[in-house]
């Protein structure tokens, strides 16, 4: 059992990285923050709202 939860946060991280790679990769081509959130939330299918938390987290990293 708690091989399978390490399992699923190994598995949301990677996911979660992906997200933030593909967002700093859409702001360093230019596309505005706006876009990168409408950007995010369709190919992710997700919120509007979670994918811009992706991209307040991005601007906090950086």
């Amino acid at each position: 059992m708690k091989e399978q939860i390490e399992r699923r946060r190994e598995l949301r991280k990677s996911w979660e990285a992906g997200i933030l790679d593909m967002a700093k990769a859409l702001e360093k081509r230019g596309m505005a923050t706006s876009d990168i959130v409408a950007t995010i939330a369709d190919v992710q299918n997700i919120s509007q709202t979670e994918a811009q938390k992706y991209c307040d987290r991005l601007v906090v990293t950086s």
